[in-house]
C-alpha cells in the first residue's frame, strides 16, 4: 500500500510539472505570435541635421629634417683639433674641427712671394715700355723695340694675374683647414678622430636643422586630386599622445611611385612647440580639404546595401521607408550624404538590417 501511494504521488507531481511547462511555452509562443502579428520592429532613430563638415584626407608619413647637410673636407690634412661633437647645437660659421695647416701656410707664403715678384716684374716692364716709347719719339729706338717692350709688359701683367689667383687659392686652402658649420643646427654624427688623415671630400660631420621639419606622406590616386599647395594639415605622433602639430602642404609629387602607385606629398611643420618633432618619427597626417557648410553627416553603419545600392531608412509615423542615398567621403566612422536625405528626417540608426521598405516600426529616439 505504501509503495502504491508513493508511486501515485510521483505520477501526480510529474503531470503537474508538465502542465506548468506547457503553459509557459504556450505563453511564449503566444507572445511571439502577437509580436509577429503586430509586425512592428523596434528601431532607434536620430534626426538628420545640417552642419558644417570638413573633409580630412588622412595619411601616414615619416618626419625628416627640412635642412640636413653632411659637412665634408674641402682640403686634405691631418685632424689637429675637434671642437664639435654629437648633440652639440651649432651656429652657421662655428668652427667644428681644424686640420694641420702648416703645409697650407707654406703654400700661402710662397704664393704671396710670387705675387710680389710678379708685381716688380710688371713695374719694370711698364717702365721699359715707356722708355722705348720715348726713344722712338726721339727717333732713337725702332718700332720693333717698342713692340717687344709692350709685349713683355703684357706678359708680366698676365703672370701677375696668375700669381694672384694662386695666392687666392692658397688662402682658400688655408681657410678651409678650419671646418665650419654651413648652417644652424645640431650635430647628429661625427665621423673623424683627432690625428686622423682625411682626404678632400671625406665626410666629417652630419648636421640637421629641426626648426622646421617636413613630413613625407604617400597619397593615393583618389586623394591626390583633392590636395593643393598651402592646404592646412594636422600631424600627430605616438611620442606625444594628444598633441597636434599644425603644418601646411609645401610640395605635391607630379609622378606616382611605380611600385606603390602613390604620390609623395610634403607637409611643412614649424617646430615651435615645447614638444619637438624629430627626424624618424612616424606621423599620422590629416590634410584639410573642402568645407561643406550645410551637410548631413551620419554614422557609417546606418547605411545598408540593398541590391548594390546604398540606402538608409526614414521613419514617418510608424512606417519605415527606404531612401537611396549618394555617398560622399568617410571620416572617423561617419559618412557624408550628398543626396537622398533632408534635414529633419527621422533616420533609423539601429535595427535597419532587419527591416524593409514599408516595414512597421516602433520607435525609440537615439542620442546619436
Amino acid at each position: 500500500m505504501l509503495k502504491a501511494a508513493a508511486y501515485l504521488s510521483l505520477v501526480i507531481l510529474l503531470v503537474a510539472g508538465c502542465s506548468e511547462s506547457s503553459g509557459l511555452e504556450g505563453r511564449k509562443v503566444e507572445q511571439g505570435t502577437l509580436d509577429r502579428s503586430a509586425g512592428a520592429f523596434p528601431v532607434e532613430t536620430m534626426e538628420a541635421r545640417e552642419q558644417q563638415v570638413v573633409e580630412w584626407i588622412p595619411g601616414v608619413g615619416s618626419v625628416t629634417a627640412d635642412m640636413r647637410v653632411t659637412l665634408s673636407a674641402e682640403v686634405g690634412g691631418r685632424v689637429a683639433e675637434i671642437r664639435g661633437d654629437i648633440g652639440d647645437t651649432v651656429r652657421k660659421g662655428d668652427v667644428l674641427a681644424r686640420l694641420d695647416d702648416e703645409r697650407n701656410r707654406i703654400a700661402r707664403d710662397t704664393a704671396m712671394a710670387e705675387v710680389e715678384i710678379a708685381e716688380v716684374n710688371l713695374t719694370n716692364s711698364k717702365r721699359e715700355a715707356e722708355r722705348e716709347a720715348s726713344l722712338f719719339k726721339d727717333k732713337i729706338a725702332s718700332e720693333h723695340s717698342i713692340d717687344e717692350a709692350e709685349l713683355k709688359a703684357r706678359i708680366d701683367a698676365g703672370r701677375l694675374r696668375v700669381a694672384r689667383a694662386a695666392l687666392a687659392a692658397a688662402e682658400r686652402n688655408l681657410s678651409d683647414s678650419e671646418i665650419s658649420s654651413p648652417i644652424d643646427g645640431e650635430i647628429t654624427r661625427r665621423r673623424i678622430e683627432t690625428g686622423e688623415l682625411v682626404q678632400p671630400g671625406a665626410p666629417l660631420f652630419d648636421i640637421v636643422n629641426i626648426e622646421r621639419v617636413k613630413v613625407i606622406v604617400r597619397v593615393s590616386e583618389r586623394d591626390i586630386t583633392r590636395i593643393r599647395k598651402g592646404q592646412p594639415a594636422e600631424v600627430g605622433v605616438d611620442g606625444f599622445p594628444g598633441v597636434v602639430f599644425h603644418g601646411s602642404v609645401r610640395t605635391i609629387g607630379a609622378e606616382a611611385d611605380n611600385q606603390t602607385r602613390t604620390f609623395p606629398v610634403e607637409i611643412m611643420v614649424v617646430n615651435d612647440r615645447p614638444e619637438k618633432l624629430l627626424p624618424g618619427f612616424i606621423a599620422r597626417v590629416r590634410v584639410r580639404g573642402r568645407t561643406f557648410e550645410k551637410a548631413i553627416f551620419i554614422p557609417q553603419e546606418v547605411v545598408v546595401m540593398r541590391d548594390g545600392q546604398p540606402m538608409v531608412f526614414v521613419v514617418s509615423g510608424n512606417k519605415a521607408s527606404a531612401a537611396k542615398v549618394e555617398l560622399g567621403f568617410e571620416n572617423r566612422g561617419k559618412i557624408l550624404i550628398k543626396s537622398g536625405l533632408s534635414p529633419g528626417d527621422a533616420l533609423v540608426v539601429t535595427g535597419q538590417e532587419s527591416i524593409r521598405d514599408g516595414s512597421k516600426v516602433s520607435v525609440r529616439r537615439s542620442d546619436f
